[in-house]
C-alpha cells in the first residue's frame, strides 16, 4: 500500500495544498509531521506533531513509521514545496516492486530509468533529499545522526551498499524553493557544517577515492 509523508512548518500552506491535492493519493494515506504549533491541514489526512529541536531524518522516520503502522508497505518521502502529479508516485512505486530496488528517486539529471547498486566509486548521489520513495517492509530508515544536511547520501550509500539498491525514474515533479529555508537560517546552515563533518568522518574513505578516481578522469581529459 502506498501512502506519503511530508514534514511541515506550514511556511507554503497553498504548496502543500497542492501537493495533497496532486498526489492522487487517499487523504488517510497522507502523513504530515508539524512541526511547528497552528499548521492548519485538510480534514481527513494523519498528522504527526513533533515539536522538538529541528531534525529532518527524525521527522522522515516519524511519518514513515505511522505510515507503516497504518498498513503502508512503500512510502514517498517529500518536502512541503514540491509539486507532482498524480502518476509520480505509482511510478516510482512500479520501479521499487520491478527492480527489487529499496528506494526510488527521480533521475539526476533526467536520464533512462537506471537501477544502482555497487560500486559506489566514483561516488555520485542518486537520491533526491526533496523526494525520495521507500520500501517500507525493507528495515533501511534515516540516520538521526545527520540533523539537517547529508541523511539523503547517507540512505543513497546504505541503499546501494547493504540493501537492494537505488533505481532512477523519469516522473514528473520540480522542487519549488530548493535550499531556501536553509539559506534563511544561520543555526540550519551552522548545522549543516557539523552534518558535513559526521559524513566526511563516516564515509573518509568513499570521499578519498571519489577524489582520486575523479582527477585520474581529470588527468586523462586533458591529456588525451
Amino acid at each position: 500500500m502506498l501512502f506519503m509523508t511530508v514534514p511541515t512548518a506550514g511556511s507554503h500552506p497553498e504548496l502543500l495544498h497542492n501537493l495533497i491535492q496532486d498526489c492522487g493519493l487517499p487523504l488517510e494515506n497522507i502523513v504530515v509531521v508539524t512541526t511547528k504549533e497552528g499548521v492548519k491541514l485538510p480534514h481527513g489526512v494523519v498528522e504527526v506533531v513533533d515539536l522538538e529541536t529541528p531534525n529532518i531524518q527524525r521527522w522522515w522516520n516519524s511519518g514513515i513509521g505511522e505510515a507503516t503502522r497504518r498498513g503502508a508497505t512503500v512510502v514517498a518521502v517529500v518536502n512541503d514545496d514540491i509539486k507532482v502529479s498524480p502518476d509520480t508516485f505509482p511510478l516510482l512505486a512500479k520501479a521499487l516492486k520491478q527492480t527489487g530496488a529499496t528506494i526510488a528517486s527521480p533521475s539526476r539529471p533526467p536520464s533512462k530509468d537506471k537501477k544502482y547498486g555497487l560500486p559506489l566509486t566514483p561516488y555520485s548521489p542518486r537520491i533526491w533529499g526533496c523526494l525520495w520513495v521507500l520500501d517500507a517492509t525493507s528495515t533501511l530508515r534515516a540516520n538521526e545522526k545527520y540533523v539537517w544536511w547529508y541523511g539523503d547520501c547517507d540512505l543513497d550509500i546504505r541503499a546501494r551498499r547493504d540493501f537492494g539498491g537505488v533505481v532512477n525514474v523519469n516522473v514528473d515533479f520540480e522542487h519549488l524553493h530548493s535550499g531556501e529555508g536553509t539559506a534563511k537560517s544561520a543555526a540550519l546552515q551552522a548545522q549543516s557544517d557539523k552534518d558535513a563533518i559526521t559524513y566526511q568522518v563516516d564515509y573518509a574513505r568513499l570521499i578519498t577515492m571519489t577524489r582520486f578516481v575523479n582527477q585520474i578522469k581529470k588527468f586523462l581529459r586533458i591529456t588525451k
